[in-house]
């Protein structure tokens, strides 16, 4: 399987120029559909509104037709029976719930540790999608990480770490360091990480979202 990405050509009102974004398929290959998966990027902190994240949540209705690429990309989730950790961060959990979905639905008994760090629990995309398939899968497991939980959070205590993913963490949540490792968001701290651990390239796989991101070497 390769977990690909669709570029979108979007023609914004009062826009002089067309907006070219890319997003990564949010939903498991095989369907007679294809998802994407967009965060509304507000104001704030002096940043400027997303132009095409505001149009598609504010504009587009059920109906519209936009020009889309077809889906693209050599992010590929092998098919062993080795032990998969999926690692996400913020809105880069789009590519591994692809993963997710489609491990547990072709290949449910391999066993999946999904850790996903956010902001907060209003930040966390997908939260009860993976909740219910932690529930309804015992080969699935499932770790939060809130690097600044809100007072709801604290109150539900429905995450398991403040802060941010780390090396104790992945040693006391992932069985095996005998595993397959993904991971997009945050790329070169979990990279380092991994090398840290010792774990082979060969079982390293990433998907890069920034275009500015550079990896070390070990």
């Amino acid at each position: 399987m390769k977990l690909k990405a669709s570029s979108l050509a979007a023609n914004v009102p009062g826009e002089k120029y067309t907006h070219i974004r890319h997003y990564s398929l949010s939903e498991a290959p095989g369907k007679d559909y294809y998802r994407i998966s967009v965060k509304r990027e507000d104001a704030h902190d002096g940043a400027s509104a997303g132009i095409v994240s505001n149009y598609l949540h504010k504009q587009v209705q059920t109906g519209d037709t936009l020009k889309l690429s077809a889906p693209a990309g050599d992010f590929v989730l092998d098919h062993s029976e080795l032990p998969i950790v999926l690692i996400s961060g913020g809105i880069a959990i789009t590519p591994l719930l692809s993963m997710l979905n489609t491990i547990v639905g072709k290949q449910p008994t391999r066993k999946v540790t999904f850790l996903h760090a956010s902001i907060n629990g209003k930040t966390h995309a997908f939260k009860k999608h993976v909740a219910q398939l932690n529930r309804n899968n015992e080969n699935v497991t499932f770790f939060i990480c809130y690097s600044s939980p809100n007072e709801g959070d604290r109150l539900d205590t429905d995450f398991d770490k403040e802060g941010y993913i780390d090396l104790e963490l992945l040693k006391s949540v992932v069985s095996s360091k005998e595993a397959v490792f993904y991971f997009c968001g945050s790329i070169e701290a979990i990279l380092r990480l991994l090398h840290r651990w010792d774990i082979p390239n060969e079982r390293i796989h990433y998907e890069v979202f920034s275009p500015v991101a550079i990896l070390g070497e070990k």
